[in-house]
């Protein structure tokens, strides 16, 4: 697997520019989104895997000719937190989702995807004895990852525990085998300083979404339609000397040019950054 370049080299843009298949749900199954990013000029992509059929040997093997014949590449897998009820009282719903999570693994290995990215814990973990469980479950989950060649990361997501510097710290602090999925969309949502988050995540940063926001606006506006200063966030991305693609996750809301559209804005910032 080649080295990532950091963003202010000659970088081709199929390579440092991503789009997750998330944006193209619920129209086109995410076998089918490879073809629409290659299409795009996309030459990576974050799979986002909606169900669990999507997990499924058949479905992976389908996923892997397609990834093949069209040239892409798999940065990371993105899974679904209903899908991971890890922690529940039901014995049985734990068990399948943990044994769910470790598929996960297997496949990102399978499509040499460098991460898996996750939302991790939606409460907000405030009782110390709840943090212990969700760490100890993340230390074995993450081992595991890495014993895979894929790096687990959480995402910092508004309506889950990781959305605030402070949490970032703390998870730090446990020294967990994690890396950190960034998005900004989701800090300004949280009422947090893009880039104090990416401050905070330095050395375990390995994912970068993109989205815009806007106050009262739909959420995930696409790029340049709404606050987010984005120069200052990609020249924070430069100078902790993030490696990895930049992954749009805008929903195409019907027009596929607003992919294109998306990958040319993030070129522009690039430029004068």
């Amino acid at each position: 697997m080649p080295a990532a370049m950091p963003l202010n080299s000659h970088v081709p843009a199929a390579r440092r520019i991503g789009m997750s298949t998330g944006a193209l749900f619920p129209d086109y199954h995410t076998e089918d989104a490879i073809e629409v990013a290659a299409a795009h000029g996309f030459g990576t992509v974050e799979l986002y895997l909606q169900t669990h059929g999507e997990y499924q040997p058949a479905c992976v093997t389908d996923i892997k000719h397609r990834l093949r014949d069209h040239g892409l590449s798999v940065h990371s897998l993105h899974n679904d937190i209903r899908h991971f009820d890890l922690w529940s009282s039901y014995r049985r719903r734990a068990a399948e989702s943990y044994a769910l999570f470790e598929r996960l693994i297997a496949v990102a290995a399978e499509l040499s995807a460098r991460a898996i990215t996750w939302h991790g814990f939606r409460d907000h973990l405030d009782v110390p004895a709840a943090f212990d469980r969700f760490a100890d479950t993340v230390r074995v989950l993450g081992e595991q990852a890495r014993q895979a060649g894929v790096t687990l990361t959480i995402e910092n997501v508004s309506w889950c525990y990781l959305r605030r510097v402070e949490h970032i710290q703390r998870v730090r602090l446990y020294d967990l085998p994690l890396g950190f999925t960034f998005d900004p969309f989701q800090a300004v949502e949280a009422g947090q300083n893009p880039v104090d988050i990416i401050e905070a995540m330095n050395g375990h940063l390995t994912t970068v979404h993109l989205s815009d926001y806007g106050p009262g606006e739909i959420r995930h506006l696409p790029l340049g339609d709404g606050v987010i200063d984005w120069l200052a966030v990609f020249g924070a991305l430069v100078a902790v000397d993030y490696r990895g693609p930049l992954i749009i996750e805008v929903p195409y809301r019907g027009d596929l040019n607003t992919l294109t559209a998306g990958r040319v804005f993030v070129e522009r910032c690039l430029a004068a950054v």
